[in-house]
């Protein structure tokens, strides 16, 4: 049995654990995604995280999309964010991002990163939070990259047959 994402604190002090999971769509994980390079898979990440949103107008949509790729390109221009061993974990800061969110990518085949250990990156778990949310942000990239270290974890991951199986295998749910 695979345990859950480990939790976090909200606040120095806080009661209210805030897990990972919390903040993972079912519809934000993708399975076997082609894409050829790491500017391919922030456009890929944006459509993701934009296209359940609210209907809007397209203007509005096209805007959304635009400042997700441009946080994650922006934070990536500041240092690499692979973690090692095919695993990447692009974040950012989005202002008027009411909540955390987080999207799970397994690419179909795997892509140069740049990462620290030269190894391609299959796996990428991306991160947004609200402009002024530091110490969650912190606190949920400390509990991802915990998690991520965990090796029967990223094999659950890596085997999956459905998106279905990876969101449970990350919430923690058996079936």
């Amino acid at each position: 049995m695979i345990e859950p994402v480990l939790s976090v604190e909200m606040d120095h002090g806080s009661k209210n654990a805030v897990l990972p999971r919390d903040y993972l769509d079912p519809a934000h994980v993708v399975l076997d995604l082609p894409v050829a390079s790491r500017k391919r898979l922030f456009e890929e990440l944006a459509t993701v995280l934009t296209s359940g949103q609210e209907e809007g107008d397209e203007e509005e949509q096209e805007q959304a999309w635009e400042k997700v790729f441009e946080v994650l390109l922006e934070r990536e221009r500041l240092g690499c964010t692979a973690l090692g061993q095919g695993i990447a974990l692009p974040h950012g800061r989005l202002n008027g991002l009411r909540r955390p969110v987080i999207s799970i990518i397994r690419l179909k085949d795997p892509i140069d990163y740049d990462a620290p250990d030269g190894k391609p990156v299959w796996l990428a778990i991306c991160l947004l939070v609200p402009a002024d949310a530091n110490e969650i942000h912190l606190g949920l990239l400390a509990a991802l990259s915990s998690r991520l270290s965990n090796e029967l974890f990223v094999e659950g991951i890596l085997s999956a047959q459905s998106a279905t199986e990876v969101y449970r295998l990350f919430s923690g749910v058996q079936t």
